[in-house]
C-alpha cells in the first residue's frame, strides 16, 4: 500500500494500491469547489532548471520537457531537481510523470525556494557513532529510515548503570534560542529525551517523549517542544531553549526506561530508533531537515513537509497544496531514480463534478500485445509491446463565461501540450494520469440558459507494469 505521510498542515488520502493524488486542507480550503471535482494541471511554469547532481546524458533540463523518453538522473544522493521562476508565481500543484520512484522504492519531498536561510550546524546528522560523546550505549547503523534509505540508527543500552545517551557539541551565544530536532521511532517500554547541556546550558533544558512519540514532560528552561507524526511509526521531535551562557554546549539524545527514568541499569538489548538530527538558531518548530556530514550545511531551499512521500508504483503523481506566491519549486529524492516530466503551476479547478458513468482513467489500460506461437500451435511467450491508459471525461452545466475565461485556454493548449488530470481527488485518489488528446476539445451549447458541456478522450502515459 502506498504510504503518503501528511504535509505539515495535514492531508487527506484513501487507502489504496496507489495514491496518485494528495492534497492538503489548505488547498481544499482555498478552492471554491470541492475536492470531488477534477483538477487539471496544464499551464506549466518555466524558468531556470538545475539539480544538485546529475548524471552525464541525463541532465536536469530533460525533466523540463513534455517528452517521456528522456529523464533526469541524479549522480549523488540525496539530490534535488529545481526550477527557479523568472519572478514570483502562484503555485498550488506539482505533477511528476515518466518516473521510476515506485519501482526503485524511493522517497521524495517537495521543496520551495525561500528568502530565509535554513541551517543545520550539527556535523554527522545521520552518523551518531561519530558524535562527540557516547555513554553506556552501542550505536548500530543501517536500519530503515523515513526517507526509505537504510540510514537510521539504533541506540542500544548496555548493562551499566547511569544515563544511556549520545551527544554532539556545538557553540552557543548567550540569549540565542537554539532548536534541536531528531526523527524518533518509538518502541514499547522505552522513551526518548532531548536535552541541551554543558557550559552553554548550566541548567540543562530537557523534553521527554513517551513510547507513543508524544511529549511527556519538559522543564522550565524550554521555550518550545514539538512532536509531529510523519507516518510509518516515525515522529519528528524537537526542543527549543535559549542559551544561558556563551560557550560550548551539547545536544543530547538519551534513552528513557519503562518508567521514563533517565538513569538506570540497562538490560543490554533495549533500544530506540533515531535519524536525522538537526540544530539551528531559531525558536519554535524546526525547519525542514538538512543532512550534514563533517561540516554544517545551509540552504535557501526548504521542504514543504517534515515527511517523505513513498510512491508505490511508477504512475503519474499530482500533489495539490495551498496556493502561494513562490519563486522556485523543487523535488528531492533519496535514492537512485529517473524522472522524465515535472510540471508545476496553478491547477484548473472544475466547477462541476464530472460525468461519473465514465470509466476511471487509471483502470483504462491499453496495450499492444504480441504472442509467439510455434508451428505446432504452442504458446511460446507473450509480451507487451506498448502500453498506456485511456479515459473519457465529460462535464455539463458549465457557465459559458467561465468556460471562455478558464477552460478554453486549456482547450487551446491541449492541442499540443500534455497535462495532468485528477478526475476525483477525494474518494478516488488513484484516478490520475499524465495525458494528451488526439482531437481538439470542443464545447457544445446545452440550450439551457448559457450552459455548455464539454468532453474529451485522453491517452495517458503508463509503463507496461501499470
Amino acid at each position: 500500500m502506498t504510504t503518503r505521510p501528511p504535509h505539515s498542515e495535514g492531508a487527506f488520502f484513501m487507502e489504496s494500491t496507489r495514491v496518485a493524488v494528495s492534497y492538503t486542507p489548505g488547498h481544499a480550503a482555498a478552492s471554491p469547489y470541492p475536492m470531488t471535482h477534477a483538477r487539471i494541471l496544464w499551464d506549466r511554469l518555466t524558468g531556470t532548471v538545475s539539480a544538485t547532481s546529475e548524471t552525464e546524458g541525463f541532465e536536469a533540463e530533460l525533466a523540463d520537457t513534455v517528452e517521456t523518453n528522456s529523464w533526469w538522473k541524479p549522480a549523488s544522493l540525496p539530490s534535488s531537481w529545481r526550477l527557479v521562476f523568472d519572478g514570483p508565481a502562484l503555485v498550488d500543484s506539482i505533477g511528476i510523470a515518466a518516473h521510476n520512484l515506485g519501482s526503485t522504492e524511493n522517497a521524495y519531498r517537495l521543496e520551495r525556494l525561500t528568502e530565509d536561510q535554513q541551517e543545520n550546524v550539527l556535523p554527522y546528522s545521520e552518523s551518531f557513532g561519530l558524535w562527540t560523546y557516547k555513554a553506556r550505549v552501542a550505536v548500530s547503523m543501517g536500519f530503515p529510515a523515513p526517507d526509505r534509505t537504510n540510514s537510521a540508527t539504533r541506540l542500544i543500552e548496555d548493562l551499566n548503570t547511569g544515563g544511556h545517551y549520545v551527544q554532539q557539541d556545538f557553540d552557543t551565544v548567550e540569549g540565542r534560542t537554539y532548536t534541536f530536532s531528531v526523527y524518533y521511532k518509538p518502541i514499547p517500554g522505552r522513551g526518548l529525551r532531548l536535552a541541551l547541556v554543558n557550559a552553554g546550558y548550566p541548567a540543562l533544558a530537557l523534553v521527554n517523549f513517551d513510547d507513543s512519540g508524544a511529549v511527556l514532560s519538559l522543564n522550565d528552561k524550554v521555550s518550545n517542544a514539538t512532536s509531529v507524526d510523519i507516518g510509518e511509526g516515525w515522529f519528528r521531535v524537537s526542543i527549543s531553549a535559549p542559551a544561558q551562557v556563551t560557550g560550548v554546549a551539547a545536544a543530547r539524545v538519551l534513552i528513557l526506561n519503562e518508567n521514563y527514568g533517565s538513569a538506570y541499569t540497562g538490560d543490554g538489548s533495549s533500544f530506540v530508533n533515531i535519524f536525522g538530527a538537526q540544530l539551528q538558531w531559531k525558536d519554535g518548530p524546526p525547519s525542514s531537515y538538512l543532512r550534514t556530514t563533517s561540516a554544517p550545511v545551509t540552504s535557501f531551499w526548504e521542504a514543504m513537509s517534515d515527511a517523505w512521500t513513498w510512491p508505490e508504483d511508477d504512475g503519474a503523481i499530482l500533489e495539490l497544496f495551498e496556493p502561494g506566491e513562490e519563486t522556485g519549486i523543487g523535488i528531492s529524492v533519496s535514492k537512485e531514480c529517473r524522472i522524465g516530466v515535472v510540471y508545476t503551476g496553478k491547477a484548473l479547478e472544475m466547477p462541476r463534478m464530472g460525468y461519473t458513468n465514465l470509466g476511471p482513467t487509471d483502470l483504462g489500460r491499453t496495450a499492444v500485445l504480441t504472442s509467439y506461437i510455434s508451428e505446432g500451435g504452442q504458446l511460446m511467450g507473450r509480451f507487451i509491446q506498448r502500453a498506456g491508459l485511456s479515459g473519457a471525461f465529460e462535464w455539463k452545466n458549465l457557465p459559458e463565461d467561465w468556460y471562455r475565461q478558464a477552460f478554453d485556454p486549456f482547450a487551446r493548449a491541449a492541442r499540443t501540450e500534455p497535462f495532468f488530470i485528477a478526475a476525483r481527488p477525494e474518494g478516488y485518489p488513484t484516478d490520475c494520469a499524465y495525458a494528451w488528446v488526439d482531437d481538439p476539445i470542443l464545447p457544445a451549447r446545452q440550450g439551457v440558459r448559457n450552459f455548455v458541456s464539454v468532453g474529451f478522450t485522453a491517452t495517458g502515459h503508463a509503463d507496461a507494469s501499470a
